[in-house]
């Protein structure tokens, strides 16, 4: 089959999955979400996030438990008031942990998780009531439950996972938010950023690049074929940054060694995420695999494009119109598999870099990017 462009609008549709209303009998101090792990799942919960926010009375605070990781993430949205960072977000909470929740005294606790964990560390944190998704035999500490039913493989979701997460906070009051994904402003202004950084910023051209992907090889487009696109975006007058996690630099640097030095920059596990979003905020435009990273820049307002093949588009495409999702479906896509368990990757080997360009051409020419002409070298 084809690959197949598609610009998701979620934001024009309802959560298609309802529960009956819940009122939360008392805040106390205020109410407490413990945030996903994973920090694309963290930015599709934003929009809920900030639907929880409109429940509060005037004198409550909305506070986030997160791991350390992805505390800036929070710290750069207004709405939220403190951040509990877990040090170790697998395991029970420390009794720091504990304590710090404790003395914020909020009465309710939001659980956009799935551990067991996470509701026995906070009925011990004294918060009364929570509510959540049931399972891992959780259900009977929840004040309020919310299954969803499950995600059926070799099929697309026609619930978006955003949506998900923003149905249960419409379940608690929660009003739907406008705009749909909430404004973030990073801690830390520009100005103070690394001089390396802010060099990449002042180019009108910056094309950030995240080719890889934590949830597995398997939906990791060829490095090969990024460092295609990105030598095309190069002659065309462009700059690069190549973006990723610390393991994730192996990819980044067989890229990164085919390219330009003066026109390539891999900050691969040299950038903290205030800096990323700096990055995202500044860019041109986006080019990455279905990750955390994608999820972030779409979430900054940055224009961008991706590429899914064994990961399901309908449940976790990027939260914008501004977004471009390449996808080739094939018999056996989404698996949902870590590793491809054909051992080709098809899925994602037959979108190829001609494909890939002729659509970073289009984005180019609608967004009115001051590209080059080409020239064959």
């Amino acid at each position: 089959m084809k690959p197949e462009v598609l610009q998701q609008n979620i934001t024009l549709l309802r959560p298609n999955a309802y529960f009956p209303m819940h009122q939360i009998p008392d805040f106390h101090n205020g109410l407490i979400v413990r945030m996903p792990n994973h920090l694309g799942d963290a930015v599709m919960a934003l929009p809920a996030l900030c639907a929880l926010k409109s429940i509060l009375p005037r004198h409550c605070g909305l506070f986030v438990i997160t791991p350390e990781s992805s505390a800036s993430l929070f710290q750069a949205l207004p709405e939220v008031d403190a951040v509990i960072q877990l040090k170790q977000p697998h395991k029970f909470y420390s009794r720091s942990e504990v304590k710090e929740i404790r003395q914020l005294h909020p009465g309710a606790a939001v659980l956009f998780n799935h551990s067991f964990r996470d509701a026995v560390s906070l009925k011990l944190a004294g918060v009364k009531f929570l509510y959540g998704e049931p399972g891992r035999c959780r259900g009977w500490m929840l004040t309020g439950k919310f299954p969803f039913p499950c995600h059926r493989k070799g099929e697309c979701s026609q619930s978006h996972q955003a949506m998900r997460y923003l149905a249960i906070a419409e379940a608690l009051g929660g009003k739907y938010p406008q705009p749909f994904m909430p404004q973030l402003i990073p801690s830390i202004p520009p100005d103070e950023l690394p001089d390396n950084i802010m060099s990449l910023l002042r180019h009108p051209l910056l094309l950030t690049i995240a080719p890889g992907a934590a949830y597995g090889a398997a939906k990791r487009w060829p490095h090969e074929y990024y460092t295609a696109t990105a030598a095309y975006w190069i002659r065309r007058g462009g700059i690069v940054a190549l973006v990723g996690v610390p393991n994730e630099n192996g990819i980044c640097t067989e890229i990164h060694s085919a390219l330009p030095r003066n026109k390539c920059i891999n900050l691969c596990g040299k950038t903290n995420l205030t800096e990323l979003m700096h990055l995202f905020r500044f860019s041109a435009f986006a080019f990455t695999n279905d990750s955390g990273l994608m999820h972030l820049a779409s979430a900054l307002r940055c224009p961008g494009m991706t590429v899914f093949g064994p990961t399901d588009p309908g449940d976790t495409g990027p939260v914008s119109s501004t977004w471009k999702l390449i996808y080739a479906k094939e018999k056996c896509s989404p698996c949902l598999r870590r590793v491809c368990p054909k051992g080709n990757a098809v899925c994602m080997k037959k979108i190829t870099p001609s494909q890939v360009i002729r659509i970073l051409n289009d984005s180019a020419k609608e967004l009115k990017l001051p590209l080059g002409k080409y020239f064959h070298r």
